[in-house]
């Protein structure tokens, strides 16, 4: 089931847009940008509480199609930018973005979160998972594993939905691999394996606003066809709808920064 929520996003994005946006929530600052700007707003959010990434080994989890993987590439320059995502799907669009824009020092695989089996040990100065965590059934393996990866000091930045009430998920939710934690397992499964948690924010007013105002997320640009955009507009309104229920009646949206010691 997730692979066709996946698969129906692409395909909106295709048809809205002639092109792949990232796959995360928007960051809402001034109600004018548009889908993928706010989109870059959050990761750059997420970003801004990592050190300086120059001359760093940065590993992205549950990449998803690249975009995000990308786009950090092209603005903060890291030394090697390695993307993972179980979805060949994904890896594979990720990997043809990364070869029409050349960045050279960006890789993808695919890998579980939960494993990381192609992720040596302590190869890493710091490590994000962009909303995808939610879909890990075993977070503290997804938890130990970056502890594993991250040199001793690394950082890490989880941005996700969290659970407001803190319950086990419906047999529908983990068919749909929809696994989320409420925050204190998350504050419990980092100090248990002796992590340094530094920083629990919940950003959720931050980003529903955004979800006020989203016709001109749906506006037609150059070069895309009028029926594919008619059809995209329709999953595009869906899938805005499912996004902005969820956060207003199930989850809030927090930010979690973390440190290897």
């Amino acid at each position: 089931m997730i692979n066709v929520l996946y698969r129906l996003m692409r395909i909106s994005y295709e048809k809205l847009y002639g092109e792949q946006q990232m796959l995360h929530y928007p960051l809402y600052k001034d109600g004018t940008e548009n889908l993928l700007q706010g989109q870059t707003y959050l990761t750059d959010y997420c970003l801004s509480h990592l050190r300086n990434l120059d001359d760093k080994r940065l590993l992205d989890i549950g990449c998803g199609n690249g975009i995000q993987t990308l786009y950090i590439g092209e603005k903060y320059r890291p030394q090697y930018l390695y993307g993972v995502d179980l979805s060949p799907m994904h890896v594979d669009l990720a990997k043809q973005e990364r070869q029409r824009r050349g960045l050279a020092q960006v890789d993808f695989g695919v890998d579980n979160a939960q494993s990381l089996a192609s992720v040596a040990d302590g190869s890493f100065d710091a490590a994000i998972c962009i909303e995808s965590s939610h879909h890990y059934p075993n977070k503290y393996a997804f938890l130990s594993q970056v502890k594993r990866v991250l040199r001793p000091g690394g950082q890490f930045v989880i941005a996700d939905l969290i659970r407001k009430d803190d319950r086990e998920p419906s047999r529908l939710e983990g068919k749909l691999y929809l696994f989320h934690w409420h925050p204190q397992r998350y504050r419990d499964a980092v100090s248990q394996l002796k992590m340094a948690l530094l920083k629990d924010e919940d950003i959720t007013d931050a980003i529903l606003p955004a979800f006020h105002s989203t016709e001109h997320w749906l506006n037609k640009p150059a070069g895309v066809s009028a029926n594919a955009h008619r059809v995209g507009r329709v999953l595009g309104r869906i899938l805005i709808a499912l996004y902005k229920l969820q956060l207003e009646r199930y989850f809030r949206y927090h930010l979690l920064v973390g440190r290897r010691d």
